[in-house]
């Protein structure tokens, strides 16, 4: 990016990762340039259930990544992970909804795969799923596939929906950040990175390795085709026609090894402009 000053921070890539290893080992997502994650507030899910209610505040992060490079000089293989903190666990115990993090992988402000867990069914799964026909550039237009491209068994290597306390977040002020008197829960998985690399050529866009630069789109739902519960860093809008960076419910760019470009703040007005004045055109349109 011409005229950027960049600045580097770079979650730990030498060992596989583990779901339930301390935040302090993973990267919080980062949605805006003077936080290191925007606040998700509380009690906006859609449907009710705490259980997919997104919660975060401005010195606790509600999503992370982490990234293992494999071990070898090769930029295609190793591990992509990601957790979201959500408000409680309802019964019957284990998270029996979905939950998907799209990813724009070519900046063009379309998702074009989703990752997540999809426990909303009979069969309980992690996966990749390919982006369904919608525009797929706001939360009303955004559609996934039903059959997972590549999914995977829920076991203890990729998979963990694991209480918050001081062993997984030793960092954190609260166990309960929305006081709703349950503690909340951290649901994290771990996939292939080869698998997402697979997955994207698919989808059209080639190239794709941990130096790639993505956006990311964090979201729960009570089913496999669509995000319609909850959307991190954003109070509701889930009907919402307006597209994901004029919403605030798109990430800031970051590698997919957790390296963060952080342009100079005139980059950022630049950005911000220029999403909102062609969603402004295309209405004008309409």
């Amino acid at each position: 990016m011409a005229g950027a000053l960049f600045a580097w921070a770079a979650v730990s890539a030498s060992a596989q990762i583990s779901p339930t290893s301390p935040t302090t080992s993973w990267r919080p997502i980062s949605y805006g340039p003077s936080n290191p994650s925007i606040p998700d507030p509380f009690g906006d899910q859609q449907t009710g259930s705490r259980e997919g209610d997104i919660i975060g505040n401005s010195t606790t992060p509600s999503f992370y990544t982490s990234f293992y490079n494999g071990g070898t000089p090769s930029l295609t293989d190793g591990q992509l992970g990601f957790r979201l903190r959500l408000a409680e666990q309802q019964n019957p115990p284990g998270f029996s909804g979905a939950a998907f993090i799209g990813i724009d992988g070519n900046a063009d402000g379309r998702l074009d795969l989703f990752l997540g867990v999809n426990n909303s069914g009979s069969t309980a799964q992690i996966g990749i799923w390919s982006a369904g026909p919608g525009l797929n550039n706001s939360p009303s237009t955004t559609t996934i596939q039903n059959v997972a491209g590549f999914s995977y068994s829920e076991v203890g290597i990729n998979y963990s929906w694991t209480p918050v306390n001081v062993t997984i977040d030793p960092t954190t002020v609260s166990y309960d950040l929305d006081n709703g008197g349950n503690p909340d829960y951290f649901l994290t998985f771990v996939i292939p990175f080869a698998d997402l690399v697979s997955a994207f050529s698919s989808a059209g866009i080639a190239g794709i390795n941990e130096n790639s630069i993505f956006r990311y789109v964090a979201a729960t739902a009570t089913q496999g085709n669509n995000l319609n519960q909850d959307i991190n860093g954003v109070n509701d809008g889930i009907n919402s026609n307006t597209p994901w960076d004029p919403l605030g419910g798109i990430s800031l760019p970051i590698t997919a090894s957790g390296i963060t470009p952080v342009p100079e703040p005139s980059t950022y007005a630049l950005l911000m402009l220029g999403g909102t004045t062609l969603w402004l055109l295309r209405r004008r349109r309409k």
